[in-house]
């Protein structure tokens, strides 16, 4: 047992001169020493590795040969890039922004110490290359644990662009998530913090992921990372995860030949990477063809990946089209911002149902009465509904002598949309069957603040105080809000769908 450990610990890497070793500790400026579990994740850029203190994570700056910088064999580039994680910690990043920072840099090596929360592993896990990947999304949360974290990954953008500073390298490999679709709980939280710069202050700033990369980036000349040119970037990857296919990669530009740096980080200013000269050998990402579903352009158009009625919306499809179209392609100002992603996933994520058959979700359609995935019924459901269209479904099941899982109904139903505070459950509500079908809630909110449910029954307008049981006799009911504070009113139609007769 002792030795399997030990293979456990390190991992392999190679310095500037070819010597190949495992690392298994490293030093840190407090002279602490950290034990090196394992590879955690890596681009262009850097690799980050898992550590014995599983909130704690190491990134060791790399070459532009993928070697590690040390501190003696590399003394002109350490010392550069320690100087740049120095000014790290002096910019005014957003308080409770999930931005993994340097709370200490490597003695040795070029790198740095992050403070990580435990249990998470990389969004790169979530984006779907092949048909195993593809099967795994029943089990993995589906589209309906995708458009909550996308929705939160935004939300972090707009935070961070909302106090003037750009992140410059959104990718699958930058993007960290809480590894358990089980938990109650999802976190986002980006790494890298070394990427981030504040527009006018580091002009040359140039740090990019080909495969996720804004036109702009890769021109000639390449212009600096922008607001918008980071709404690129999200809006590649929230594709790519939902449909298994790159935006970019339809007919026009199948058997095309990718290249090795497909998914390596561009540095271009301070000489250790080489700038990304090549962008029409790489037509994907050149800015120059259509994307997949372009509404004036067909020529690039593909059937490959998944049905896109199934994860569209009206709304996410007009943010795609806005970002992709040959106008957001080559005018970075029309491009949606992060707030309006953020918006859109989190109302995509409240109309998401699971299907109980094959474990698949999918935007709900009023439309269907069935499963888009496996054809199977869905019923029952319930909906909620305002000014006669469904805002929010969710799957619900009855069963004899049962409660089911909580469901929560989150704040941006009722208020003005934040992305500090949108998924807060203002109430949750689950399923009961015992003396008859019934609905159970319960207030998250205690009944005497400023956040106030009522439903409205066959006796009247009943207020919801800390629980209530509303017994189902079929129809449908109104379920009224009001925010005494700020006088906010919203009556929506709440139905359980048992037939679609």
């Amino acid at each position: 047992m002792e030795n399997e450990n030990q293979e456990e610990i390190g991992v392999s890497v190679t310095e500037s001169d070819g010597h190949t070793f495992v690392l298994k500790q490293v030093r840190d400026s407090y002279d602490f020493t950290h034990i090196i579990r394992k590879e955690l994740g890596r681009g262009g850029q850097g690799m980050v590795c898992l550590t014995e203190d599983k909130d704690i994570v190491v990134k060791f700056a790399l070459d532009s040969k993928g070697n590690i910088i040390g501190k003696e064999k590399d003394a002109d580039s350490f010392k550069r890039n320690d100087a740049a994680f120095k000014a790290i910690a002096l910019k005014p990043f957003p308080d409770r922004l999930h931005l993994a920072r340097p709370v200490a840099r490597l003695a040795d090596y070029s790198g740095y110490v992050m403070r990580l929360m435990g249990d998470m592993t990389s969004f790169s896990e979530l984006v779907p290359i092949d048909n195993e990947d593809i099967k795994r999304m029943a089990s993995d949360g589906g589209h309906r644990r995708r458009f909550l974290l996308l929705s939160k990954l935004a939300g972090l953008l707009a935070k961070l662009h909302g106090a003037g500073m750009v992140y410059c390298d959104i990718s699958a490999n930058n993007v960290f998530v809480t590894k358990s679709a089980e938990s109650e709980t999802q976190n986002v939280w980006l790494i890298d913090a070394d990427n981030v710069f504040i527009p006018g202050e580091d002009l040359d700033k140039l740090v990019f992921t080909p495969r996720y990369a804004a036109p702009e980036l890769i021109g000639k000349p390449p212009k600096p990372c922008s607001h918008a040119s980071d709404c690129y970037s999200f809006a590649v990857l929230a594709f790519e995860s939902l449909a298994a296919l790159h935006p970019f990669k339809g007919k026009k530009a199948e058997g095309e030949d990718s290249g090795d740096d497909w998914d390596a980080s561009v540095q271009g200013n301070d000489g250790t990477k080489s700038s990304f000269s090549e962008p029409d050998a790489f037509p994907e990402y050149s800015g120059k063809i259509p994307w997949v579903e372009d509404t004036e352009d067909d020529s690039n158009h593909t059937e490959n990946g998944l049905p896109r009625q199934n994860f569209l919306t009206d709304e996410t499809f007009r943010l795609f089209n806005a970002t992709f179209s040959e106008e957001g392609r080559k005018s970075p100002k029309m491009r949606p911002t992060a707030v309006l992603w953020a918006r859109a996933f989190s109302h995509s994520y409240a109309k998401s149902v699971r299907c109980p058959d094959c474990g698949m979700s999918f935007v709900f359609d009023e439309a269907q009465n069935c499963c888009p995935w496996c054809e199977k019924k869905l019923l029952p459901l319930l909906t909620l509904s305002l000014h006669d269209e469904v805002v929010f479904a969710h799957e619900a099941s009855f069963k004899k002598d049962c409660e089911g899982d909580w469901i929560s109904l989150p704040e941006f139903l009722f208020e003005p949309f934040s992305v500090d505070t949108c998924f807060r459950p203002l109430i949750k509500l689950r399923t009961v069957e015992k003396s008859g079908r019934a609905l159970e809630f319960v207030s998250s909110i205690e009944s005497g603040g400023e956040h106030l449910f009522f439903i409205s029954t066959e006796k009247g307008e009943e207020k919801i105080g800390a629980r209530y049981t509303l017994f189902l006799q079929g129809g449908t009911y109104e379920l009224r809000y009001e925010n005494r504070q700020t006088g906010i009113q919203r009556t929506f139609s709440l139905s359980v769908k048992e037939s679609f007769e």
